[in-house]
């Protein structure tokens, strides 16, 4: 795997893991289908339970939750369903000559991105797991104390024989942990695409200011005629340019309903998780896993906005890199070249979910003090 490649490398090995991505294989491919129908009846168990408790709103609170949650999961896996080959060919660019360019520096600059990227979707998806573990631990110890247990989902089960009481339990634990794991790593891998092309941004940058000196080096050592090395050389990173620009939009294109839908019952998910979470003692097991639960909500919708934020930004530094190159000794025909990228540059790249919802911290911002709206609305109806 290249060095861009790599970045990604560890969201691609956990979603085959856990059948969201394709491999290789009808083997792989009957996981998969059986991956989604899975979820998909857990989810239709939480609707049923949910229905069932409509009039009571703490056992609702309890179950809407996790069910908005495998509402936005199971989106994202439909994309990755339906989309698989475009995701394919995503993942399969980055292995690209032009996504691994700019020498010891862009090097430098792809593993500190892949580094990163591992740290993120390992402690992200450790979170969702602890979290998922903690609930069981909850139920199993409220087991033995003697207290009554009842799931959030209708299982058609008394629960009471302790035989079915495992078999649901763990039932409950292996889809939860099973969705869990691939909505962090999903989200993971939106957002390393992100601030990968944010690295492309960098290293371009990087080369467009260096431009005429290495090109004069090239000249030197070639006896090559400079301007043409130099206009040959600004091709090149004028086809980097497009290559990050095509892979963004192709991100948009592909996970634009999977956004959106993860933006509109986000804050719903936070508000029902707030709700339940101030009834419970704070030093009890529950208290702690539905803080990391709410942790990990936030961290879903922060990595979207703050990466699409630093991915325009960093766009938006490209005129000036391009006006800060050595351009005062080159030919007219570089400069009017220059001229047209610098225009094209002031178009930054801007991230949108459905071409509407820009993902930046602005958007992070609204969608919290609509969570809270919808939690102090639900506090005076109590």
């Amino acid at each position: 795997m290249s060095e861009a490649g790599e970045c990604i490398a560890e969201h691609t090995r956990l979603l085959r893991l856990v059948g969201y991505l394709r491999g290789g294989g009808a083997a792989h491919a009957a996981y998969r289908a059986a991956a989604l129908a899975l979820t998909s009846l857990y989810l239709l168990q939480e609707c049923v339970y949910a229905y069932r408790a409509r009039s009571d709103m703490t056992k609702l609170s309890r179950v809407m939750f996790l069910l908005l949650c495998h509402v936005t999961s199971i989106v994202k896996q439909i994309v990755f369903h339906v989309d698989a080959g475009r995701i394919d060919k995503m993942i399969e660019d980055l292995d690209g000559a032009v996504y691994n360019s700019g020498g010891w520096r862009g090097r430098q600059l792809r593993a500190g991105t892949s580094a990163r990227a591992r740290r993120v979707v390992r402690v992200y998806a450790g979170c969702a797991v602890l979290t998922c573990t903690l609930w069981l631990l909850f139920a199993a110890l409220d087991r033995a104390r003697g207290r009554p247990v009842e799931f959030p989902f209708c299982t058609g089960l008394s629960a009471d024989h302790p035989l079915e009481f495992t078999l649901v339990l763990l039932y409950s634990y292996y889809v939860t942990t099973l969705v869990g794991i691939a909505n962090t790593t999903m989200d993971a891998f939106i957002a390393t695409i992100l601030y990968q092309c944010q690295t492309q941004f960098k290293i371009l940058r990087m080369e467009l200011e260096e431009l005429p000196d290495s090109a004069w080096k090239i000249s030197l050592k070639t006896g090559l005629e400079y301007d043409k090395i130099l206009m040959e050389m600004f091709v090149e990173r004028l086809y980097h340019y497009k290559k990050i620009t095509e892979m963004a939009n192709l991100l948009q294109d592909i996970f634009n309903t999977a956004i959106v839908v993860q933006f509109g019952i986000g804050g719903w998910i936070l508000c029902m998780a707030a709700y339940k979470l101030v009834s419970l003692n704070v030093l009890s097991i529950e208290f702690a896993s539905m803080t990391l639960f709410i942790v990990c909500i936030l961290t879903e919708l922060f990595l979207y906005c703050y990466y699409g934020t630093e991915l325009t930004v960093e766009s938006e530094r490209l005129a000036s890199s391009v006006y800060a190159m050595r351009w005062l000794c080159t030919s007219v025909r570089f400069r009017r070249a220059l001229v047209l990228l610098m225009e094209r540059a002031r178009r930054p790249l801007r991230p949108a979910a459905a071409r509407v919802v820009p993902l930046s911290l602005d958007t992070f911002l609204k969608i919290l003090k609509s969570s809270y709206t919808f939690y102090a609305v639900l506090r005076q109806t109590k």
